[in-house]
């Protein structure tokens, strides 16, 4: 029992929570020129992860780089995608809409340089959007 109880602690935090992602994308169809154009993004996470309603979080996507036969990975990438703002959050699940796209000018390309399912979400620049619309 005591040393199944040193593995566990030896066992890195990460392991133990659950990675916040995106798992789905639903975009309305407006009826006419002048409707709004709305894009959710479902998050895997809630208010116990640190998401709150007007939480703007970063978008990282992970790239698996390969040789150019395919064969061999040559690494991993985590390139920054953008920030998604919070909009509400629905016990396991938060929703979310763009805040910003990052240009890819000093960043890695992406194959679609949009939010996609199974990108992660970052905390660490996250900060509450205090800003209103009108």
């Amino acid at each position: 029992m005591k040393l199944l109880f040193t593995l566990l602690l030896a066992l890195p935090a990460k392991v133990f929570c659950e990675e916040m992602s995106i798992f789905e994308v639903r975009r309305n169809i407006p009826l006419s020129d002048t409707d709004p154009i709305y894009k959710d993004f479902y998050i895997k996470g809630n208010e116990s992860t640190g998401l709150k309603k007007n939480l703007v979080v970063q978008v990282n996507r992970k790239m698996t780089l390969r040789d150019a036969t395919g064969s061999q990975v040559m690494g991993e990438v985590l390139a920054p995608v953008g920030q998604l703002k919070i909009i509400a959050v629905y016990g396991k699940i938060a929703v979310a809409r763009e805040y910003k796209n990052y240009s890819r000018d000093e960043l890695p390309m992406l194959e679609s340089p949009w939010f996609m399912i199974g990108d992660s979400i970052e905390m660490k620049d996250s900060f509450l959007d205090k800003t209103t619309k009108k």
